[in-house]
């Protein structure tokens, strides 16, 4: 049967009952949970929201560090959402107090405040985090309206943080309301991060599920796929849309057990900068391992489970703020199941569920939060890459320093002082090459664009994606509301009709194999091939780097 099949039985026997009468608010009765929802906006692009919804057990006690229980204990009580939201426990790179004021001073042009230190603990941290939020047009519950497709958000945050309530999804909803549209279901995901999330394995670890937050997702998923029906949308419309590592996350469903296991169930996904580090195999997670057993003091995961939980988020925020430049040690690594290889690698051999239709995105400046203004030599680069990738081979950096990105600053490569160098280099390896190697995956099938609306920073779209009238991003630089509304518009109607005709998702070109990609800039759109990133370079990280 294999493991979607066991937890699509599993959530299936638990999704038997309907809506249930309600009062003035609706009611709908999921046998295992209650939930009432709350109205937010008018009557013409208002939706019910259902917040908290718990997909799975907690996974406390001995469910730590396992795979996720679908949701079998029994509570009858009414919730009605209203309680503070949980979020799975979060952890921050110790790097970004250099990349982010760097950042801030390249784009704005002037240096950020000093830090004041770090900020307090999120009082809505909690181990039993996994649950989901569902919110459905009013006309679901007002006019019966039913068979609505699902869009379902997978949330970023470099596999240490991030959660369900990071984005508002109000003005999305509403655009799938204007110029008489239906509509669609909206669902955003909890999944564990961190320590809690990708927890090390030892040898005789066999019971400790390293990717545990991608079986966290796909149980979600599933979750939907048996009872999305309840709030008025069709489990067989399902899109799944994410950004950095939400984005990688749905490139790591799309190749999961390298398509053994059947299916992945949605129908269509949009993945917006899909960021992973690179080269995270056994080898880079055994390191890992001693590592959290000396930070722990214990000999043994299973030892690990009877800890306190202030131990071990204690543990998961130290090891995560020591990170190497770049990354934030703990996510998705090789486990030859789930997680079969490299990302890169299973994309490059096209094992990925070819039933899915794809549109792949990045921005023009995907690197500048993960680079390290204070490397300015070569001796320097090649630490950087030694940081980032500790599994490479030391004659691998140097071919990356030497031949891949050589240290000339004349102007015959695509960049003229260090910086920049490290810039395209950091680019091309956490972001570009895979969106690249997901075009290529899909045999040049899938739609591709490139955000470039100025700074184009990494998640710099997601201010557009969720775009609801804001005038400021959190640079304070200026919305334009058009653009916004306009790739609202597109991602929409993706998720509605997909590219059917009338669908204004189909401004955004078909790959092909002359690699063409929409470029969506201050002025307007334009299509360009090749794409930036089907470069030689991107044939080193795609191939050159494992060979």
């Amino acid at each position: 049967m294999g493991f979607r099949g066991y937890f699509s039985g599993c959530v299936s026997a638990l999704a038997l009952s309907g809506l249930a009468a309600g009062q003035s608010l609706p009611v709908v009765d999921l046998l295992t949970s209650v939930h009432r929802g709350q109205v937010v906006g008018n009557t013409t692009h208002g939706y019910y929201t259902f917040n908290n919804i718990p997909f799975a057990e907690p996974p406390v006690g001995p469910l730590r560090f396992r795979v996720p229980i679908p949701k079998i204990t029994i509570n009858r009580t009414v919730d009605d959402g209203t309680a503070t939201p949980k979020i799975c426990p979060q952890a921050d790179a110790g790097w970004f107090g250099i990349s982010i004021p760097f950042a801030i001073e390249q784009v704005t042009g002037s240096a950020p405040p000093p830090p004041t230190g770090p900020p307090p603990p999120d009082p809505r941290q909690n181990e039993d985090c996994l649950y989901l939020d569902v919110k459905s047009p009013r006309a679901v519950f007002e006019n019966n309206r039913k068979n609505l497709p699902v869009l379902v958000w997978i949330h970023g945050g470099g596999f240490a943080r991030g959660s369900k309530n990071g984005v508002d999804p109000t003005g999305l909803i509403a655009q799938g309301l204007r110029d008489g549209k239906t509509g669609f279901v909206y669902v955003g995901i909890n999944y564990r991060v961190g320590l809690f999330g990708f927890p090390p394995r030892g040898p005789a670890d066999w019971d400790v599920a390293t990717n545990a937050g991608l079986y966290d997702q796909r149980l979600a998923l599933l979750w939907v796929q048996a009872n999305i029906h309840k709030f008025g949308g069709d489990a067989s419309k399902v899109t799944v849309i994410g950004e950095s590592a939400g984005a990688s996350s749905i490139a790591a469903q799309l190749t999961s057990f390298w398509g053994i296991d059947g299916s992945v169930p949605f129908k269509r996904a949009i993945i917006q900068s899909p960021a992973i580090r690179p080269a995270t195999d056994a080898t880079v997670y055994a390191q890992v391992y001693t590592q959290f057993l000396a930070a722990a003091g214990v000999s043994s995961m299973n030892a690990a489970r009877s800890l306190p939980y202030s131990t071990l988020q204690g543990v998961n925020l130290a090891i995560a703020g020591a990170s190497s430049f770049g990354h934030f040690t703990w996510g998705p690594n090789v486990d030859g199941f789930f997680f079969p290889d490299q990302l890169v690698r299973s994309l490059a051999l096209k094992r990925v569920d070819r039933n899915v239709d794809v549109i792949v995105t990045y921005t023009a400046d995907e690197a500048l939060i993960f680079t390290d203004p204070r490397v300015q030599d070569n001796t320097a680069f090649k630490a950087y890459f030694q940081g980032l990738l500790p599994s490479i081979p030391a004659s691998k950096i140097n071919t990356l320093a030497t031949t891949v990105y050589p240290e000339d600053f004349s102007g015959a490569q695509p960049y003229t002082t260090q910086t920049q160098r490290l810039k395209l280099a950091v680019a091309e390896a956490i972001v570009l090459c895979n969106a690249f190697a997901t075009d290529l995956a899909y045999q040049n099938t899938t739609r591709a664009a490139k955000f470039s609306v100025w700074p184009a920073l990494h998640a710099n779209d997601v201010a557009f994606t969720f775009y609801n009238g804001e005038p400021v991003d959190w640079l304070g630089i200026p919305i334009p509301g058009g653009i916004a509304r306009q790739m609202q518009q597109w991602f929409v109607d993706y998720a509605i009709s997909g590219t059917s005709s009338g669908s204004t998702a189909n401004i955004i070109p078909v790959y092909t194999s002359q690699n063409k990609i929409l470029n969506i800039t201050d002025t307007g759109n334009t299509v360009a091939q090749p794409d930036p990133a089907a470069n030689p370079r991107c044939r080193f990280w795609v191939e050159g780097l494992y060979a």
